[in-house]
């Protein structure tokens, strides 16, 4: 790294103590390897600050200590260090824009923190933010802000900046520094992203159960947290164990609204008011209207709802997969024929019936008896006894959830 990127407590890579059962030493604050090797232990982000001045080539620097500091004035701040070559130039501008890098994007981190400063953006696609300052092309996100105080902190310097704008411009991961290394992170718990504020109440919920979901993947199941919302069902979570494998580049359903629609998530209407009920089985082809209100009385009695494997949901797994890889491109409608075309609730659960399931779904009640959340658990293998392990651990995290919620399970 270069004295660019103001990150000195990421800049010790590695230590024979990072061994398992090696003893562990201890070091002086006063000692900068040491203190390097300990803060080393926190990754950070890697942001490039950028600005444009009037009479030259943009400029650019890496730093791996850049953070909010308030909201009301919104203020962001960095580090730089009093050793750094760029930072005397990007001190004298008018603007700053921060931009905050994907995941892929080490190259252009290396260019920048490591070429002379007339020469970092030759080959570094960008435009303007509306300060002039280059937001870089494929960045995760970007903050355009102007200079409003800097202060001395020991070898480096705290520079704060107020906001002006910002926005999000790709869905990708970020870059991360770590123990003196670039790289990602593979999501175990991810939480839907709210900036409209129309999940308010179920992301509570989910905050409130979190920690008791954890179990799911603790016990090797993978886990989807969904919740109603208006005529969608939104992934508001996802739970992986550790051991789950992991793809190059990890993909996620979390904030996906799916179709609320015949056959597909019916546990949110078991409990629903009988005109509730008869509204929603209205909607299936009447010769199957009276086999769905049984489906609906079975999902009561289990207390969990049960999906089985079957072209149809072959189709919408592959489906599901396009959406997590690059989110809009299955259309609404196809969406919608692939969860009519479901296979729920059979009438029995013996072993063949069982070697059968891919989905399981436990309600989490909320203060009015109704399912605020889903737990659904899946890609265990279709094993009978396998898949009743999965059953109750998913329908005992499901009450313990609803009680932590402040209500009783259901029963009825």
């Amino acid at each position: 790294m270069s004295p660019d990127t103001a990150a000195p407590a990421n800049a010790d890579s590695s230590s024979p103590t990072d061994q398992p059962g090696a003893p562990r030493p201890t070091g002086s604050a006063t000692d900068p390897a040491w203190f390097r090797h300990v803060l080393g232990q926190y990754p950070t982000g890697v942001c490039v600050i950028t600005a444009q001045p009037p009479d030259g080539p943009p400029i650019g620097m890496v730093v791996g200590s850049f953070s909010s500091v308030s909201l009301d004035p919104p203020l962001v701040g960095f580090y730089p260090s009093v050793t750094s070559e760029t930072w005397p130039h990007l001190h004298r501008a008018s603007s700053w824009c921060v931009n905050i890098l994907a995941a892929h994007q080490t190259d252009v981190c290396r260019r920048i923190a490591t070429a002379p400063l007339a020469q970092r953006f030759e080959g570094v696609p960008w435009h303007p933010a509306p300060s002039g300052a280059p937001i870089i092309e494929g960045a995760v996100a970007w903050i355009d802000c102007v200079p409003v105080a800097v202060h001395d902190a020991g070898d480096h310097q705290i520079a704060l900046a107020e906001v002006r704008h910002l926005n999000t411009a790709s869905t990708e991961l970020p870059l991360l520094f770590f123990r003196g290394g670039y790289g990602s992170f593979s999501p175990l718990t991810l939480t839907a992203y709210d900036p409209e504020m129309r999940l308010t109440r179920p992301l509570r919920h989910f905050e409130l159960v979190r920690s008791i979901a954890q179990q799911l993947p603790d016990r090797g199941l993978r886990c989807l947290v969904t919740a109603p919302v208006s005529d969608s069902v939104v992934v508001i979570g996802q739970l992986d164990p550790p051991s789950a494998p992991t793809a190059a580049q990890p993909t996620t359903l979390v904030g996906q609204r799916l179709p609320f629609r015949p056959h597909g998530p019916s546990i949110f209407q078991a409990w629903a008011p009988a005109a509730e009920q008869e509204a929603w089985v209205a909607r299936f082809a009447p010769a199957s209207q009276e086999a769905e209100f049984r489906a609906l009385t079975r999902i009561r009695e289990r207390g969990f709802s049960i999906g089985l494997g079957s072209e149809g949901h072959r189709r919408f797994a592959a489906a599901l997969e396009r959406l997590a890889a690059e989110p809009g491109t299955v259309p609404n409608d196809e969406l919608e024929e692939l969860v009519a075309s479901l296979e729920y609730e059979p009438e029995d659960l013996s072993d063949e019936v069982l070697a059968r399931a891919r989905v399981i779904s436990a309600p989490v009640f909320d203060g009015g008896g109704r399912p605020a959340l889903a737990l659904t658990v899946f890609g265990f293998r279709a094993r009978p006894d396998i898949v009743r392990d999965a059953i109750a651990a998913v329908t005992a995290c499901a009450e313990q959830a609803t009680r932590s919620l402040g209500t009783p399970p259901r029963r009825d």
